[in-house]
């Protein structure tokens, strides 16, 4: 994406954003730039007006002219440019990149609550400085891991890979399902304690959804089954409150005046948010002279012909089938035995 980031540094240039160095670099002007610290609420901070910094290190504490293109440096990778060689300044190529994919204008933008100042400040203002439009709708910052109270993290070592989680015969599903359970915007501690405990629900949930009855007839939508859905969305659409839409979810799972398929389909909606790859009983298959012996024994029930009913559900049975006589007609499942 070299030939991306060359593109957007030159049409800063062109707009007075961008100046050059007298070490040869390119750096954004920020002091061009009026929305600059919209984003991190940059009044808490010091702007140096005319400081440069070209290293790649965050400083958290004040906000200079930070560096575009570098000029070639022994030792470093770098690539032919109008300026000269050298290379991109960390935040460039990210703007490059998105705006590539996705547009001048995008929705939503994710990353850590340590990219909030300067790296996405920056993305900002180097990105809406060239198109002159917003550059993004929503910015989503997540909360560090802990692990023993401590950020999770390659230099300290204390971190775990999913085939680590796995190791241990834990369903990655089960790392979802913890994660799930707190705010994205709060620490979240790890422990194996706590993700034994989120493997447990997960299987709970799991076995609540199987125990639902099937092969019936969908419930009609009524209005508790709306009020719940309506409480799930107000906890997603409450910045992403993953915490409060889950406890919806287990209300409803646990609601014994709601019916089996209400709980159903409700769960099998809310699983297309959180993503849990949680799947519905799966119907047995019945072969098709059961089902003519059922709908044929249907019919002597309705004409009253009820010993012959009786005879042809035993029959039914030796066969291996159980049939239940429901509201919605005749249940058929496999026996257990």
């Amino acid at each position: 994406h070299i030939g991306e980031i060359i593109d957007l540094v030159g049409k800063l240039l062109k707009k007075k954003f961008a100046y050059h160095g007298a070490d040869g670099s390119i750096y954004f002007n920020i002091s061009k730039f009026k929305n600059y610290g919209k984003l991190s609420r940059l009044k808490k901070r010091e702007i140096k007006i005319g400081a440069r910094i070209a290293a790649d290190e965050y400083n958290k504490e004040e906000a200079r002219d930070f560096v575009l293109w570098k000029a070639k440096k022994n030792g470093e990778p770098s690539w032919p440019s109008p300026w000269g060689d050298g290379r991109p300044g960390w935040h460039i190529e990210c703007s490059a990149m998105s705006m590539k994919y996705l547009g001048p204008s995008f929705d939503i933008h994710a990353g850590g609550v340590d990219l909030l100042f300067p790296h996405h400040e920056n993305e900002i203002a180097q990105s809406e400085a060239a198109t002159g439009k917003k550059f993004v709708n929503y910015w989503i910052h997540g909360e560090h891991m802990m692990i023993n109270k401590q950020k999770m993290s390659k230099s300290l070592g204390n971190f775990f890979t999913l085939n680590d989680l796995e190791s241990k015969g834990f369903d990655p599903m089960a790392f979802r399902y913890l994660i799930l359970t707190s705010h994205y915007r709060s620490k979240l501690n790890f422990t194996w304690k706590s993700l034994e405990a989120a493997q447990n629900a997960l299987r709970n949930l799991t076995d609540n959804l199987r125990q639902t009855t099937d092969g019936q007839r969908p419930a009609a939508t009524d209005k508790k089954t709306e009020n719940y859905e309506k409480q799930f969305l107000a906890g997603v659409n409450d910045d992403l409150n993953t915490p409060k839409a889950m406890a919806v979810l287990w209300k409803a799972i646990k609601d014994k005046k709601l019916p089996a398929e209400s709980k159903k389909r409700l769960v099998m909606k809310f699983n297309k948010v959180i993503g849990l790859k949680l799947s519905g009983p799966k119907p047995a298959k019945i072969p098709e002279n059961i089902k003519q012996m059922a709908d044929e024994r249907e019919k002597m029930r309705i004409n009253k012909q009820f010993i012959q009913a009786d005879a042809l559900r035993k029959k039914i049975e030796s066969l291996g089938y159980n049939i239940e006589d429901t509201h919605y007609g005749p249940k058929i499942t496999p026996s257990r035995h």
